[in-house]
């Protein structure tokens, strides 16, 4: 998904549960504090904790 169709779909503030390892389970409840920009070959978000810049395939929807 690219930033614009991100931003569609989620506003800001929407809370996700970020997983950076899909198979470990479980991950923490964070909120997007900025719209999701296009980088050269990754799409980022910044969220509400560490590490605050994530790529959005990390975000599963809470």
């Amino acid at each position: 998904m690219k930033a614009p169709q991100f931003n569609q779909r989620f506003p800001i503030g929407h809370c996700f549960i970020y997983q950076p390892n899909r198979v470990l389970r479980g991950g923490r409840i964070v909120r997007t504090i900025e719209r999701a920009q296009d980088l050269n070959n990754m799409t980022v978000v910044e969220i509400s904790t560490e590490p605050y810049l994530v790529r959005i395939e990390h975000l599963t929807l809470a």
